[in-house]
């Protein structure tokens, strides 16, 4: 929008006031060598036309999901946005307003958070929600605090080298200076063995932290990883993808106490990587240990229906030793998105998405490993996106050969995996079509072959 300054009489209206002379009366307390007495070293000022024409340019210089094939994955995805979606998230009641702490003012915005809540509970199985948080990794720490306070077992945290390896870097850093073991149990096959989380987690042991579909694609063992972490008295935490709830079991139905996500495949585009959301849900009884916002629905003063905050139970209300999270706010623009991409979607046509990406990356997967160029680096069954293996030292030069032609083919491990140097994460979405997997397997040939 046009920025408007002050005029001439405004500024002179203000300074009277305040009884200054000038606006550089205002900054005596710093020494005049400190003050920058010319012009910033800028260029000169641009007319609108002209500014959208130099950010065009610069947006350009950009390689864009929207203008080339997207197999990239690894927590953000190439979904399909209905452009309802756009629309309703772009009005500007939603789009300019702020944290709704005057309930009597704020009705639109609670009741669309509330909605939220509703619908994620319906997704998980799970009892509450809250309004989400920043973005999956911060969920998936965020639960980690709740575990260690609900169950009063301040030692040791487990988790698998399948969960996302910026998941585990977040939580390393919360719990750097809590005096807390912080276990990584090794997924050779590329899931977590039951037997192995047996052997990890003890008595001691707050909670247990899996992904499921976890950061290679694989399909984890939950309810038999349940059973061990109930076992020993811990809770069961899981990252989980919502689209693939269109097809796989909840987790609130195979005993998870915590469910978290990254929202962003619920109609959040993938913008370079944010603004995202992290989903957080879990059992009733852990509901005051929740992070970050909870709308409730309450009656006013007339006895009508209503919506507000409660439960606030963070350091921005309450003394900070008290809080259950420094966390005070929420993504509430993205799961406003996220509410209506569900509502648009419904059940029926997030079960027809999760479908479609079940059976495209299926097909992709035969299809790109089908002249042994590429090999699948694990036997377990996935759900959208997988790991391939390549020829020793070749990794590279697929990608960029596929660079080349305006495919994103893939994330390289190495940097999180030494042991998988020769391995590419590839995702596939209800977007991708039978042409652009063909199109992908004749690169591969002709690179590989």
């Amino acid at each position: 929008m046009p920025y408007i300054p002050n005029t001439e009489d405004d500024r002179r209206a203000m300074l009277e006031a305040i009884g200054a002379e000038s606006i550089d009366e205002l900054f005596d307390m710093i020494p005049r060598q400190f003050r920058l007495d010319r012009p910033l070293d800028l260029p000169a000022a641009l007319g609108e036309l002209a500014l959208r024409d130099h950010i065009r340019q610069l947006a350009e210089r950009n390689t864009a999901a929207s203008t080339a094939t997207c197999f990239l994955g690894g927590g953000s995805y190439d979904h399909f946005i209905p452009a309802i979606v756009d629309f309703v998230a772009a009005r500007s009641e939603f789009y300019t307003s702020y944290t709704p702490y005057q309930a009597e003012a704020s009705q639109g915005t609670l009741t669309a958070l509330f909605e939220y809540q509703t619908m994620i509970t319906r997704l998980t199985g799970m009892d509450v929600s809250n309004a989400s948080l920043y973005d999956g990794a911060g969920a998936a720490a965020e639960a980690v605090l709740m575990a260690i306070g609900a169950t009063g077992r301040a030692k040791r945290v487990v988790t698998a080298s399948s969960v996302h390896p910026e998941y585990r870097q977040v939580l390393a850093t919360y719990l750097a200076n809590l005096d807390m073991q912080l276990q990584t149990v090794d997924t050779p096959g590329g899931v977590l063995a039951p037997e192995a989380l047996d052997a990890a987690v003890d008595e001691q042991t707050a909670c247990v932290l899996v992904q499921h579909p976890n950061f290679f694609g694989c399909l984890e063992e939950v309810e038999a990883l349940a059973a061990a972490a109930h076992a020993k008295g811990a809770l069961l935490i899981v990252a989980f993808d919502p689209v693939s709830l269109g097809v796989l079991k909840r987790p609130g139905d195979y005993g998870a106490d915590i469910a978290v996500a990254e929202g962003q495949a619920l109609g959040c585009p993938l913008s370079y990587g944010g603004p995202y959301l992290g989903i957080l849900a879990c059992r009733e009884k852990f509901v005051r240990r929740m992070p970050g916002r909870l709308a409730g629905e309450t009656v006013d003063r007339r006895g009508r229906r209503c919506w507000v905050l409660t439960l606030q139970t963070r350091e921005q209300h309450i003394r900070r030793e008290k809080a259950t999270s420094n966390i005070c706010t929420n993504q509430g623009l993205m799961a406003l998105r996220a509410t209506v991409y569900l509502a648009a979607m419904g059940p029926h046509g997030l079960r027809s998405t999760a479908e479609l990406c079940l059976k495209k990356a299926r097909y992709a997967a035969d299809r790109w490993t089908a002249g042994g160029l590429l090999e699948a680096a694990f036997p377990a069954p996935t759900f959208k996106e997988f790991v391939l293996r390549a020829p020793r030292g070749r990794v590279d030069q697929l990608l960029e050969a596929a660079a080349g032609e305006r495919i994103m083919a893939g994330s390289p491990l190495e940097c999180w995996y030494p042991e998988l140097a020769d391995c590419v994460l590839m995702a596939v979405t209800e977007k991708r079509t039978k042409a652009e997997i063909d199109r992908m397997a004749e690169l591969i040939r002709s690179v590989l072959g």
